[in-house]
């Protein structure tokens, strides 16, 4: 586990990043102050918590104990993204419809880079089944 943790830790830190957005959430810390479209405005309810909470965990389990089924990962970092990218917009809507420059929006957009970044890192081979291909 140590060796996957040094070998997967951009990955370790994403899930972990989710992990505490999914508390934040959750904790009713980060709410919207505006109305936004029904498309942007279910990112700040108790159920995307929960979402990121699940993928937060599964994608830790996974980079941790590296399974050889490694399409998954793709999969969960491009949920990530996707859910991400739902925030980054919802939040960035809301600073404009507000009048007031905030600083949350560019961190979603920060880590919303580190994920497509981290999603374009994957080697190939793995998606055939492992290293031995």
């Amino acid at each position: 586990m140590k060796r996957h943790f040094f070998r997967n830790s951009e990955l370790v830190f994403i899930a972990i990043e989710e992990i505490f957005m999914g508390i934040v959430i959750l904790m009713q810390s980060a709410k919207l102050h505006n109305v936004l479209p029904p498309i942007l405005d279910w990112t700040d309810d108790v159920v995307p918590g929960m979402i990121y909470l699940v993928l937060g965990s599964l994608l830790l389990v996974n980079s941790l104990w590296d399974f050889y089924w490694y399409k998954i990962r793709i999969i969960l970092l491009s949920l990530s993204a996707f859910m991400f990218t739902m925030l980054t917009l919802s939040f960035g809507l809301d600073m404009f419809y507000s009048h007031q420059v905030d600083v949350v929006p560019y961190l979603f957009l920060v880590i919303t880079v580190r994920i497509v970044y981290a999603a374009w890192q994957e080697p190939s081979y793995k998606m055939k089944g492992g290293e031995g291909h």
